[in-house]
């Protein structure tokens, strides 16, 4: 059983997570030979706030 943990930052749509979703799932499929049935993606949204590049916040809390 794969499972894939996919950190966004907040904002995205459903229909975006969706589609990452399933991208996901068929990348695993077609690369490990898994099955969709038992292959798991967890999105966790992560405030932009809490993200750092470059030695710096990306943004500032809202």
């Amino acid at each position: 059983m794969p499972l894939a943990h996919i950190y966004l930052g907040k904002g995205r749509t459903y229909e975006e997570k969706e589609k990452v979703i399933e991208a996901v799932t068929l990348a695993l499929v077609n690369t490990l030979g898994s099955k969709p049935d038992s292959t798991w993606v967890v999105i966790n949204e992560v405030p932009r706030s809490e993200w750092g590049i470059g030695g710096k916040p990306i943004a500032r809390p809202d």
